[in-house]
């Protein structure tokens, strides 16, 4: 029997929305890794440890959800389609890839998916998760910037399971990019829009001892919901953004962005001294 490739053995997942996302955030994290790595041989020999902490930063918001976030076997296709996705970039983790092995035997046991991929289980395991991979040769193109994400939304976003709240103000360009101002709060939990009634936005800090308004343009913050579970909708059409008198003019439009850029933004500007 041959084995599938790697888009046809992602498909017998019928999970197409989480493959996307999941195949254009690996996009986005090697094409600027791959680009860095030809001015820095440390991050040439290690491709993986610049793309996976920010990778796993996101998709543990799924990975280590509990089932009133993500269904069991939500969790399990993620895995595998994590660890197929990395293969096929040239990536191998050994934990990934025992999750994703468990994965597909919990995925079997349950019936939850075709005839076909419970026949070609042994090919998909021993091409995906027991092979090594190719090393890429050439970075994958950028993907879009397209959003599904308006003006007035409220989102909680999350990142090292504490949660935090923005407001979109508009998009970079049109259903492109959605620009993101941050509450001044951090929840344990995903907030509703009464816990953030009263709460004002939060500013960035300058080198020059400013706190200034801080606006962000977040490319990859596209499906609502968020197949990562990492951007959640808490209310839509919300018509008064946060406060922002408090802070000092901000420098330009707004800073440009992705999902994985944000989680850099959200540590410095959430950081224990960032405002002291």
């Amino acid at each position: 029997m041959t084995a599938p490739n790697h888009a046809q053995a992602l498909k017998k997942l019928a999970a197409d929305i989480l493959v996307q996302t999941l195949d254009e955030d690996l996009s986005r994290l090697l094409s600027d890794a791959m680009a860095r790595a030809r001015h820095d041989d440390a991050i040439a020999a290690d491709l993986a440890g610049s793309v996976l902490p920010p990778l796993l930063r996101r998709w543990n918001c799924v990975l280590h959800a509990g089932d009133d976030a993500a269904s069991t076997q939500y969790r399990h296709k993620t895995a595998v389609a994590l660890a197929i996705l990395l293969h096929k970039y040239g990536i191998a983790d050994a934990a990934i890839s025992t999750r994703a092995d468990a994965g597909i035997d919990a995925l079997n046991e349950a019936v939850a998916l075709s005839d076909d991929f419970h026949r070609k289980t042994d090919d998909i395991k021993r091409a995906f998760l027991h092979t090594p991979p190719t090393p890429p040769k050439r970075a994958p193109g950028l993907p879009d910037s397209l959003t599904f994400y308006r003006a007035g939304d409220v989102v909680s976003y999350q990142l090292d399971g504490r949660h935090y709240a923005a407001y979109v103000h508009r998009c970079a360009r049109i259903n492109q990019s959605p620009v993101i101002e941050f509450y001044d709060a951090v929840f344990d939990h995903v907030p509703d829009i009464g816990e953030l009634q009263d709460k004002r936005a939060r500013g960035r800090r300058y080198n020059d001892g400013s706190v200034r308004i801080e606006h962000i343009s977040v490319a990859g913050m596209k499906f609502m919901p968020d197949p990562a579970g990492q951007f959640v909708l808490v209310k839509a059409c919300v018509e008064t953004p946060p406060d922002a008198s408090h802070l000092g003019k901000r420098v330009g439009l707004y800073g440009v962005s992705d999902v994985f850029d944000l989680q850099e933004s959200v540590d410095v500007m959430f950081s224990a001294d960032s405002l002291d």
